[in-house]
């Protein structure tokens, strides 16, 4: 095996051979220090080239972690290339190492970025919400829902949208737990990295969005420029170059990434300039007060028609329910069942109908930012009312273990978290099902479902119409008169675009347990469902 210095030599070179090329990945792979001496390797050699032939090499396959002093590596590479002695060269290095001393000082490295704009921003009960200008520094940011932009003090920007987790590590580097993130980098910013789970994205001057969904599965899309992108924790594996216009995912434990469609309008770029309606002054759009505590469900004879027309539903009750100071947001539900189905039935009051963006190939967990309604529902009788069953975020924010029991209802394909919303690009009625509060499993647009929609002639609102198969959602056996179970409704409403979320109804909620928790967290939440 050649020394590292020659195979990173041969790679600026574009002289390296297929088995070199497997040499270097190996080598990348051993060490994190080997990943930052070859970037430092890559930014070097680019910016004395640019100073000293004016013309750009190739550039960096990883983050550059600024050092307080030159590295072995740079004193290596100063001396394989004699030309870079020049009085240009030397100017750049002294002026590279004196800008790193002095952005790795206390009183700087303290303060990272600020928060700059913000767009529907809802955190968890338990924090503090974030405020334009607020400084940042070092540490984990949650957002429930919204968009968040931060700028950091090289000029890089983050467009950081919940629900989801972002950790701020240096002005360099960032870590996204969760959610997505579109990045946009100065040229004092080049090399910035944002990692996941599943992958680690290197900027080289341009513009991306990143996805970390579940399981660390990670969706990487340039919009401009281009950016080097790899698998995390892969043993083997090459960088891989993007350029505008391309994306491609990143599974873990699987270098390889796979092409997917590039889809524009999957990430939040710009924060809009006017300021959300909901968020005027008149209460939290993430939380109400419970006005209805039960519904009814009628066994039915003979099966629906799907075709987004409610006048058949003879014999079911419904509800309605209007979102306090809104223009016109209101939801009527109804609910029915048989042998085969439940059958799911609402009109809804909504000033930008059936305009959600959001892609059931994609982001199917996400359906419900774009406008939609979800229902939460326990198949289990023996779970009783109310459910006795937590997600991982309700004891992380309350500092409390889960026990065995806890967790064994926590992850019960019993209880069912359905989405159903109108893809409107290729005007397609989706549902996505995820099970247990730890929201395992979940399946888009399965196998047996029927939903239509229907816009209503004045353009301000919708009525959806659903059959879902009681084997999809993995019910032992089919609710029997006399049945009370748990379930809860949930209405979303977006921007005119589709894409930003503005606001929520919950209802069929559980009046005795506290409004600022939220249903997804804890299934006590719920309120009851009666079959008749």
């Amino acid at each position: 095996m050649r020394e590292p210095h020659e195979l990173i030599t041969a790679y600026l070179n574009d002289t390296l051979t297929e088995a070199e090329q497997a040499e270097l990945a190996t080598w990348l792979k051993a060490n994190p220090e080997n990943l930052k001496a070859f970037v430092e390797a890559n930014l070097f050699e680019q910016e004395i080239r640019r100073a000293v032939r004016g013309q750009v090499q190739r550039e960096a396959a990883d983050t550059f972690i600024e050092p307080e002093k030159p590295s072995n590596w740079q004193l290596w590479l100063r001396s394989f290339w004699p030309k870079w002695e020049t009085f240009g060269a030397t100017a750049i290095s002294v002026a590279l190492i004196g800008v790193i001393i002095w952005l790795n000082r206390p009183e700087v490295v303290s303060s990272l970025a600020q928060v700059t704009r913000t767009h529907s921003v809802q955190v968890p009960a338990q924090m503090e919400a974030f405020k334009i200008g607020q400084r940042l520094g070092p540490g984990r940011l949650t957002l429930v829902a919204g968009v968040m932009e931060i700028t950091l003090r090289n000029g890089a920007t983050l467009v950081f949208e919940g629900p989801g987790e972002l950790e701020l590590l240096s002005e360099m580097r960032a870590l996204l737990h969760s959610g997505q993130a579109v990045v946009r980098v100065t040229e004092r910013a080049k090399g910035f990295r944002l990692e996941t789970a599943g992958a680690q994205v290197v900027d080289l001057s341009t513009e991306f969005g990143v996805k970390c969904g579940p399981g660390g599965v990670t969706d990487v899309q340039v919009f401009d420029g281009k950016v080097v992108a790899s698998a995390a924790g892969a043993s083997t594996g090459f960088p891989h170059e993007l350029t505008a216009g391309k994306a491609t995912r990143f599974i873990p434990d699987q270098p390889a990434p796979t092409d997917i469609a590039y889809r524009p309008e999957r990430f939040v770029r710009r924060l809009p300039a006017d300021k959300p309606i909901e968020l005027d002054g008149k209460g939290s759009p993430l939380f109400n007060a419970t006005r209805i505590e039960q519904v009814v469900i009628p066994r039915l004879d003979k099966s629906l028609t799907i075709d987004g027309d409610l006048l058949d539903w003879n014999g079911a009750e419904s509800f309605r329910v209007a979102r306090e100071n809104s223009s016109g947001e209101f939801v009527e539900g109804r609910l029915c069942y048989d042998n085969e189905y439940l059958y799911v039935g609402a009109h809804i009051g909504d000033p930008a109908p059936m305009r959600n963006v959001v892609d059931p190939a994609t982001d199917g967990e996400l359906g419900w930012r774009g406008g939609g309604l979800q229902i939460r529902l326990s198949t289990d009788p023996t779970m009783g009312w109310p459910v006795d069953a937590n997600g991982p975020v309700y004891y992380q924010f309350r500092r409390l273990p889960p026990d065995t029991a806890q967790l064994t209802r926590a992850t019960s394909d019993r209880l069912a978290h359905l989405t159903l919303w109108y893809f409107a690009p290729a005007a397609q009625p989706c549902l996505h099902i995820a099970f247990g509060m730890d929201l395992h499993g979940g399946v888009v647009n399965p196998k047996g479902f029927q939903g239509a929609f229907h816009k209503d002639p004045d353009g301000r609102g919708y009525t959806l119409e659903y059959a879902i198969p009681w084997k999809v959602l993995k019910a032992a056996n089919v609710p029997q008169p006399g049945d009370t179970l748990a379930m809860s409704w949930t209405a979303h409403w977006s921007d005119q675009g589709g894409r930003l979320w503005r606001g929520q109804l919950v209802e069929l909620r559980n009046a005795s347990e506290p409004v600022r928790i939220h249903t997804w967290e804890r299934a006590a939440t719920w309120g009851r469902a009666v079959y008749r």
